[in-house]
């Protein structure tokens, strides 16, 4: 799967959440989507050191929210909870108590400080801004968001399906909701149900480049997991004619389509004849 895919997920959610309109620079996107994904990666401190070079670089409130929200994700990583806590708190004074991310944050923080009833409390506004929202598509994407919270960072892989489901219930167009499950399955390396999803993701609609890189990516891991080699000549060999077939069409497609990618030109020429 592209690499930053969740983490790219994640800021579009939460910017549903906040209402706020995106206003800051290429420049800035690319900076707080690298920075996103050394979280997904845990690499905590690189990416803490990324936002604390964002938050100063970058002037828009959309910014700036997803910087202290990004800080306050990487203190909880460190283990540096009243500094997450602070981060939090600015991201919820620049969002007007309104952004989800920066209470799950805060409740996290609170929960490893022993502050149990306050968690509680902070997690009770995360649910409220879900539930309370009027907006149908906005509040899927409200769900959505707790369930890749849920998913990454507490490892809760049960209340992700669950909240994951119910945003695809409110908003069955809204494609990123199946291609997030197909993500969640790959990492349970269930390709077959993976596919199922992003097939589904397909059928409503999404058939840009990036829906089909997901797709090569996600059957080149599947291969290189199996056979637990990345070197192309071992997988050509390994492969059954299934597998190869299964492969060949994604790549074929992403790099029809106008996929620049080496690694992806490299294996198409090797294995697919």
């Amino acid at each position: 799967m592209k690499k930053n895919f969740f983490l790219c997920l994640m800021f579009m959610v939460s910017c549903t959440v906040t209402a706020q309109t995106f206003t800051m620079s290429k420049k800035c996107r690319v900076l707080i989507d690298s920075a996103n994904v050394m979280l997904k990666e845990k690499k905590f401190q690189l990416a803490l050191v990324a936002f604390l070079a964002i938050e100063k670089s970058c002037s828009t409130k959309d910014a700036k929210e997803a910087a202290v929200i990004g800080k306050a994700e990487a203190y909880n990583g460190l283990g540096k909870y009243n500094e997450a806590i602070s981060a939090s708190d600015a991201a919820l004074k620049v969002t007007k108590n309104k952004s989800l991310s920066a209470f799950f944050q805060k409740a996290i923080a609170q929960n490893k400080t022993g502050q149990v009833e306050a968690s509680k409390a902070t997690f009770a506004n995360v649910i409220a801004l879900t539930e309370k929202n009027q907006d149908t598509k906005a509040r899927a994407s409200n769900y959505a968001l707790l369930s890749l919270l849920n998913y990454r960072q507490l490892n809760e892989k049960d209340s992700a399906v669950f909240y994951l489901d119910k945003a695809i219930g409110l908003d069955p167009a809204n494609t990123n909701f199946y291609i997030q499950k197909g993500g969640m399955l790959v990492d349970d390396k269930n390709y077959d149900d993976a596919f199922l999803q992003y097939d589904m993701a397909v059928e409503k609609g999404r058939t840009d480049i990036d829906m089909y890189e997901i797709r090569a990516s996600a059957r080149i891991k599947m291969v290189q997991e199996k056979y637990q080699t990345t070197n192309t000549q071992e997988l050509r060999s390994k492969m059954n004619a299934t597998e190869k077939e299964q492969v060949c069409i994604e790549l074929k497609k992403v790099l029809t389509i106008g996929l620049r990618n080496m690694q992806y030109d490299m294996f198409a020429s090797m294995v697919c004849k």
